[in-house]
């Protein structure tokens, strides 16, 4: 008896250890196309990603990360940071997310309902928000805005002294940052995808796509 249930206990330790090791945050990333570096390094599906792990896709990469209640698809020529919880940091490139708070460029974007899924494009200093279901919450330093679902905002990244579309659509500004506008309506989402297309053609060489 006391044989077979030292056996039973090394099978489970066996089995344990055969399962994908997660993140302090449980977070596990996989390649769905092309090349995916994580701290430089090349990675293999189900990799763990911890606070701190910088995810960078190849021009033809593209990767998925699944954890505890969050999703996010990185499109290609995309680099993003993993943070503490279910939050990370676009530097550049485009994201789907949901289940997920993502920090771009002195914005935050966080879901406003519980089914919310959106994408986060980070352009040459030019910055998308859309929702694609449930509202999103997009919030600076001194204003908070929410974009409901079938709706896009464009917002110029913190600090920036370029004059922005956002600003010559109407815009308001404070301390130069040009606050967000509306380029998309419920029902018109391809307003955005336009918007994006167009910037993605001029400048195709950085261009973040699947």
């Amino acid at each position: 008896m006391k044989l077979s249930r030292m056996f039973a206990a090394a099978a489970m330790v066996a089995g344990l250890a055969a399962l994908p090791a997660m993140g302090s945050n449980g977070a596990l990333l996989s390649p769905m196309a092309g090349s995916v570096l994580v701290n430089g390094q090349s990675i293999v599906s189900g990799s763990a990603i911890v606070a701190g792990d910088t995810v960078a896709t190849s021009s033809n990469g593209s990767a998925r990360m699944v954890l505890p209640g969050g999703l996010l698809e990185a499109a290609s020529k995309t680099n993003f940071q993993m943070e503490q919880g279910n939050q990370v940091r676009l530097n550049q490139g485009l994201i789907n997310v949901s289940g997920l708070t993502v920090d771009v460029h002195g914005f935050r974007v966080l879901p406003a309902s519980n089914n919310a899924r959106f994408t986060v494009t980070a352009l040459n200093g030019a910055n998308y928000v859309t929702a694609v279901s449930g509202s999103v919450k997009l919030v600076s330093a001194s204003h908070s805005y929410t974009v409901a679902a079938g709706h896009a905002m464009m917002f110029q990244d913190n600090g920036s002294n370029s004059t922005s579309a956002a600003a010559s659509a109407g815009g308001t500004t404070s301390t130069g940052l040009a606050a967000p506008v509306a380029v998309g309506i419920a029902g018109a989402a391809a307003v955005i995808t336009g918007v994006v297309v167009h910037v993605v053609t001029k400048n195709s060489s950085n261009s973040p796509a699947f």
